[in-house]
């Protein structure tokens, strides 16, 4: 089946049609499905399908790296009735990390609220890296993101969400907003691992509590799933004091979680950056690195 066909298939209800003589406003729309196979020693493209606002760059494998795929979101930016949907497949025995361009931008929204599903699908013995720069929430935003991960048996993954509240380097604060996230992941049928995160009101008095961000505006999930979880968790937790930032982890049935909050997106970065050094053994996407 053409491109053209499998679009005109999976088209999204039209939002932006005239209803009583009033045109609502542009919505961004985008799908994604991509997959990975093993060629020999390497991870290579199998499949990709792309509508709407997003796209994927395959980069060119460096010695020793794995693949890296690069998402794009060309609307640049989230607002209230946008909708996302990417599904993302690792077969048997492949390595594949997953980024975005840039840090993802969630608008303030006017009416409804922007939508985000991400399913991914690693199969046994494959590696999956699942590593979003940082979405920055703007004040007046509505966000519900779901992310849905099924792993085969022997199957690794490592799964980061990080969040940052406006932009203080241009003088931005978020008073209010609804922010909806949600983590769901499976050993076969199994589910092993559920978290649901959510603000929704007058942030300064939410966040200013002890078990919410402590007053920080920056929070970040670090989630790893094999079998150097449990295996890594002294030494996380051994790193965590020396990041700048507020953070702990936890393992238990190889499964390594580990939270952060800060003060800034920057040292936020800094401690992802230093913590995702030391579980992994090869340099972060080349995007991270700009």
């Amino acid at each position: 089946m053409h491109a053209a066909d499998k679009l005109s298939r999976e088209r999204l209800p039209d939002r932006n049609k005239v209803v009583n003589g009033i045109a609502p406003s542009q919505r961004s729309e985008g799908g994604l499905r991509l997959g990975f196979k093993r060629r020999g020693p390497l991870t290579v493209l199998d499949n990709l399908f792309q509508s709407g606002c997003l796209r994927a760059r395959i980069l060119r494998a460096e010695p020793g790296h794995p693949t890296e795929a690069v998402l794009l979101n060309t609307a640049g930016g989230l607002t209230g009735g946008d909708r996302l949907s990417l599904t993302i497949s690792w077969e048997p025995g492949t390595h594949a990390v997953v980024t975005n361009q840039a840090c993802e931008k969630l608008y303030r929204a006017a009416a409804g609220e922007a939508r985000i599903e991400t399913t991914l699908d690693v199969k046994e013995g494959a590696t999956a890296e699942w590593l979003p720069q940082e979405a920055i929430l703007f004040d007046r935003a509505s966000v519900w993101r779901d992310l849905q991960v099924r792993l085969s048996g022997g199957a690794v993954f490592t799964g980061l969400e990080a969040v940052v509240l406006g932009r203080a380097a241009m003088g931005e604060t978020v008073q209010s907003t609804r922010f909806k996230d949600r983590w769901r992941i499976w050993r076969g049928d199994r589910l092993v691992y559920a978290d649901a995160f959510g603000l929704n009101g007058d942030i300064a008095s939410l966040l200013a509590q002890a078990p919410v961000t402590q007053g920080h505006i920056a929070f970040a999930n670090l989630l790893h799933v094999g079998p150097a979880g449990e295996m890594a968790l002294e030494q996380v937790r051994a790193l965590l004091p020396t990041c700048g930032c507020v953070a702990g982890a936890s393992a238990w049935n190889g499964l390594l979680t580990i939270r952060f909050v800060a003060d800034s997106s920057a040292r936020l970065r800094s401690a992802l950056v230093r913590v995702l050094d030391t579980l992994r053994v090869t340099p972060l996407p080349r995007v991270w690195q700009i």
